[in-house]
């Protein structure tokens, strides 16, 4: 079989799979079309296919939002390689044909029952898979030679994020990845850290990053000794916090994450002094683009 017919079967699963209907959906569909959960049935059958496209975006899309997990599932048939736009294009084509059924549990009253799979699902849960998203063929060989196989489908998809897609940002997780390899200090959780701080933190080279680990590690420092009070720049503890303050029996979370960011920080720091040593070339570049 091809790539995209695995790919197509592997989502008829995904999109067909029984879901126990979210909390919110079930309050949105409530509150916006009077359909409690007990009358999921009757609103299925008489109100579902005169919605909007829109209105249904607007009340499943929680429902159809591909995690992690999902989308990890698809690394392994893609491997190096990635789907062109027409190729998606047809991908949607061939769900929207399959007409596929779902059934969907109400959390609270058990009532279940069968929906078809709406086309504005299926638009949604495959464009946010990105199978469109490139892997340079440098960096999977980079991930085949230097990453643990067990973390091999983790790291590949981590590589795909849109941070990583130009050339230098490329060299830059292929240099961490063979240091990681040489100092025997690789964790998917580092690289995963290493994306969302590259993603935050834009650096224009390779050699802006040990300063920027130091600003990181000094902001938490000085936040840790102040934390109760204080307002949060950080988007993990703005959610845990309602109104950006600090609410009574938080605070551990709050200490327990910024330890957390510092620690993370720490260590790529460490594998960062190292780089010179173990991506030689990669430095040589990045300090040659430097000066020019």
């Amino acid at each position: 079989m091809s790539i995209t017919e695995l790919i197509v079967d592997l989502l008829k699963q995904d999109l067909s799979a029984p879901r126990v209907m979210l909390e919110q959906v079930v309050n949105y569909l409530h509150d916006r079309f009077e359909a409690p959960s007990a009358e999921l049935e009757d609103f299925f059958a008489k109100k579902f296919s005169k919605l909007e496209d829109y209105e249904v975006d607007l009340a499943f899309s929680p429902q159809y939002t591909p995690g992690w997990q999902e989308r990890l599932a698809f690394i392994p048939i893609l491997g190096p390689h990635h789907l062109t736009a027409d190729q998606v294009a047809q991908v949607k084509q061939q769900l929207v044909d399959a007409q596929l059924i779902t059934r969907f549990k109400a959390p609270d009253s058990g009532v279940e029952v069968s929906a078809p799979v709406h086309e504005v699902f299926i638009e949604r849960y495959v464009n946010l898979l990105k199978l469109d998203q490139p892997l340079a063929e440098a960096v999977y060989q980079t991930i085949l030679t230097q990453v643990p196989e067990a973390s091999h489908n983790e790291v590949n998809l981590l590589a795909r994020e849109e941070v990583w897609q130009s050339e230098i940002r490329q060299q830059t997780l292929m240099a961490f990845l063979k240091t990681f390899h040489a100092r025997h200090s690789f964790s998917t959780q580092k690289v995963s850290y290493l994306t969302n701080f590259m993603r935050t933190y834009r650096p224009g080279s390779l050699l802006d990053l040990e300063r920027q680990f130091d600003s990181l590690i000094d902001s938490c420092r000085k936040d840790m000794e102040n934390v109760a009070g204080r307002g949060f720049h950080d988007e993990y503890l703005k959610a845990l916090n309602t109104g950006n303050s600090l609410t009574k029996g938080s605070e551990h979370d709050i200490w327990d994450h910024y330890r957390q960011m510092m620690d993370h920080a720490e260590q790529l720091k460490l594998d960062y002094q190292q780089l010179p040593e173990f991506a030689p070339e990669i430095w040589q570049q990045a300090s040659l683009q430097k000066a020019i």
